[in-house]
């Protein structure tokens, strides 16, 4: 073993798989830079690299394993030349602003920091247009009527900026009340919808796991992509089950196991990333002009403190066991998400995708 024990914890690909080998060099590498703001600036670059060799790998439909073994080992040859060459020494001492944290509290704090800060860079069309259309996809392909949402009420528990809180207004609810531990992302949720006019639209702050609502308080309860970053997501759940209503909607999206080469790439940068500033890790990708979007949807999982990867199994038992119902697990995204291109039949969609998105609906008798 050539890495860290706590970097397998992390990447369970560092240890008996195919990339294993090729992973740790690029690990290894990536550290010999050393600590200047070179240096951080690199690895962050990689993230972009990753993401987008990736991308190219499953949209060519070329065996992926073969073909991101290469792509590690050509980012493990890019940290080595920067080392011997010099070019990691450019620059200060960059410093480290992203200590584990070990408690409740900071745990909610840095997650909350990171994700506020992401979602304030987001244009308007990212804000307003994306989500509702995304939502509203979702939605339909996977037949969950939209036609009666005009009396519903809306809980979006981690609405992180407000952007899927919006989505259920723009899309027909009568009210829809996000909540987050975000302060940043919480203001500028006030601040965006005050400013577009949009009423019947409240965001509050607080934790999904202590929800501050009486039991069955709305229609429809909706947490997107939030519980696998807290210290305990199953009592997440048994959250979003005792707010709903009888007869109402829940919709949970919690990340996956088995997830393939799409996580391991993830999973790997959590490693190369893990002691960067946050700042710099987005400096470095802005650098680089990619949009706050993508920017988001790179660094969501890789700087956050908590990421958790579940089985479609353990999810579904955790619902019933909450006293959720009617419990489904969606087969339909939108065009991007990968359990579409599972539905799809992507080529070598097992080895890149695992199983897809946990996504599921229930209700509560």
């Amino acid at each position: 073993m050539i890495v860290l024990e706590n970097d397998c914890e992390i990447a369970p690909c560092l240890v008996e798989d195919l990339i294993a080998d090729s992973a740790q060099e690029a690990i290894l590498a990536a550290r010999s830079l050393g600590a200047t703001r070179w240096a951080s600036l690199a690895r962050g670059w990689s993230v972009a690299y990753l993401f987008g060799r990736l991308e190219s790998i499953f949209a060519s439909g070329e065996e992926p394993v073969g073909a991101f073994t290469r792509a590690l080992d050509d980012l493990a040859e890019f940290f080595s030349f920067a080392a011997k060459s010099g070019f990691a020494a450019l620059g200060q001492e960059a410093g480290n602003d992203f200590d584990p944290p070990n408690n409740f509290g900071s745990v909610e704090g840095v997650t909350g920091d990171h994700y506020g800060r992401l979602f304030k860079e987001f244009s308007s069309s990212s804000y307003w247009d994306e989500p509702a259309r995304l939502l509203s996809l979702r939605l339909t392909r996977n037949e969950v009527d939209l036609d009666s949402l005009k009396d519903k009420e809306v809980l979006d528990a981690g609405c992180g900026g407000g952007r899927y809180t919006v989505a259920w207004r723009l899309l027909g609810a009568k009210r829809a009340v996000g909540i987050d531990v975000s302060r940043i992302g919480v203001e500028d949720a006030r601040r965006r919808v005050a400013e577009a006019g949009i009423s019947g639209v409240e965001f509050e702050e607080g934790s999904v796991l202590e929800l501050p609502f009486r039991d069955e308080s709305f229609d429809i309860v909706f947490s997107n992509g939030v519980l696998h970053h807290t210290v305990d997501w199953k009592a997440g759940i048994a959250e979003l089950v005792r707010v709903l209503r009888k007869g109402g909607l829940g919709w949970l999206y919690l990340i996956e196991k088995p997830g393939g080469l799409f996580w391991d790439s993830i999973e790997i940068l959590r490693v190369i990333m893990k002691d960067e500033r946050r700042d710099v890790a987005r400096g470095a990708l802005q650098v680089l002009g990619i949009p706050a979007n993508r920017i988001f949807y790179m660094l969501d999982h890789v700087l956050v403190p908590i990421n958790i990867r579940l089985t479609p199994e353990e999810i579904e038992d955790c619902l019933a066991e909450s006293g959720a119902t009617s419990i489904r697990r969606l087969t339909r995204g939108a065009d991007f998400d990968r359990i579409e291109r599972i539905y799809q039949n992507d080529p070598y969609a097992d080895l890149k995708y695992g199983v897809g998105e946990n996504r599921f609906v229930f209700s509560k008798d």
